[in-house]
């Protein structure tokens, strides 16, 4: 069986108050022409595929007809959750008119479609999420997961729990027990495939996913997930990998579009799976284009920033510029490079005495622990460690450092694909 597994779309996601629609639109262009070469039985869009629970007429005529092209007129199945930005309600609101056309759509882990024909296939539910189908002569059974709240799983009693590290373990050992609900289903016989919207320990991420919490969510150990599934297509991280720790088996798509500054190293893409019971999961990136990239310049003084933008003025890019300059930008000077550069999203003055400070304002994610470190101690101590103290730091995060690469190396098949 082969599956095509995309998500984060963000549909209607803005970029500094700009409209992306028409980057996203060329975009999902891609995806659907990939779908019309590569002929994915089934195609597994794992969530967020709007930015906001409630999205514009142009955000969702734009989610209609890409899911329409993507289906084929029934012959392709394609498997939507929501995530976290969607509405769930609203997106299982299209189920009815969805089911000719062999789309289905789970807005919460207790959605079950009705049985019967869904374009062409025939679909048997099993339990709230989790339902049977034949694709390419192969029996197969999806658990669908959608993102879900502390609040959906119950979790109203947090507040009277001792500690953060219980809060986790509770949310945790929950999903674990809705992921064994959907592990009962899966069976030696079947193509078994799980997709769902959640972090996992040690995901890779930017500054799309700001905080060890997002909506309410935490992170994941890898070993929650059913074990019986042969493929896990996951959503809500924008960087496409692997999940450590499952063999291959579990991996993020990515979203489609960089949606942050931060992104703008980041290729994007959808994974084309293929699969065969009793043997790892092949899987192929298929790269997106970047239509219009985010870029970060800086300059030294304005006349640099001037010729900058005036060479790049017909270029299609999003720019963040920074200007180090010793006095403070006119309005005529910014009204000048918004006028040569119109995609000119930010301009920043940095002055002398801000630029010793860059280093501390830098991404964590950009800093190394002992940097990080030294930050705080002179921040809480109002001093510098010693010698002694950075050099124990020092080799604490070798050792760190060297156990997770131990863990790398260990945890994924060596015949599996790397991305």
């Amino acid at each position: 069986m082969k599956l095509l597994h995309t998500g984060d779309w963000h549909i209607g996601k803005l970029l500094a108050d700009k409209s992306r629609l028409e980057e996203q639109r060329i975009v999902l262009d891609e995806l659907a022409a990939m779908a019309d070469k590569h002929e994915p039985d089934v195609i597994c869009i794992t969530g967020d595929v709007y930015d906001n629970g409630h999205p514009s007429a142009r955000a969702e005529e734009l989610f209609c007809s890409t899911i329409k092209r993507l289906c084929k007129g029934g012959e392709r199945l394609v498997v939507i959750i929501a995530g976290n930005h969607d509405q769930p309600q609203r997106l299982e609101a299209l189920q009815p008119l969805a089911r000719e056309h062999g789309i289905l759509i789970f807005g919460n882990p207790n959605s079950k479609p009705l049985p019967g024909k869904y374009g062409n296939y025939e679909i048997q539910p099993l339990d709230g999420g989790v339902f049977r189908t034949r694709a390419a002569g192969e029996e197969a059974v999806f658990a669908c997961v959608p993102y879900v709240s502390e609040k959906a799983l119950g979790e109203v009693i947090y507040r009277d729990l001792a500690s953060e590290e219980e809060n986790l373990k509770s949310y945790q050992e929950k999903m674990r027990r809705l992921y064994e609900g959907c592990n009962v289903w899966f069976g030696e016989d079947t193509l078994n495939i799980c997709l769902s919207h959640v972090f996992t320990v040690g995901y890779e991420g930017d500054s799309s996913e700001r905080s060890v919490q997002l909506g309410g969510s935490y992170i994941l150990d890898a070993d929650v997930f059913p074990k019986n599934a042969d493929y896990i297509a996951l959503g809500h991280v924008h960087k496409p990998q692997k999940v450590a720790g499952t063999g291959g088996r579990a991996r993020y798509c990515g979203s489609i579009l960089p949606y942050h500054s931060d992104e703008v190293r980041t290729p994007k893409e959808c994974l084309l799976v293929q699969l065969e019971k009793g043997r790892a999961p092949q899987v192929t990136p298929l790269i997106f284009s970047n239509p219009k990239p985010i870029e970060r310049w800086e300059c030294r003084g304005f006349s640099e920033a001037e010729a900058l933008c005036m060479k790049n003025q017909e270029r299609s890019c999003w720019v963040f510029l920074k200007i180090h300059t010793e006095e403070p930008l006119r309005e005529d000077q910014i009204r000048r490079l918004k006028g040569l550069k119109s995609d000119l999203l930010e301009i920043t003055p940095v002055f002398p005495d801000m630029e010793e400070r860059e280093e501390e304002l830098r991404p964590l994610g950009e800093r190394d622990l002992l940097d990080l470190f030294r930050s705080f101690y002179v921040n809480e101590k109002n001093r510098e460690p010693d010698a002694e103290i950075l050099e124990l730091v020092k080799n604490l995060a070798k050792e760190e450092g060297e156990e997770r690469k131990d863990e790398a190396a260990n945890a994924d098949d060596p015949g599996t694909e790397q991305l």
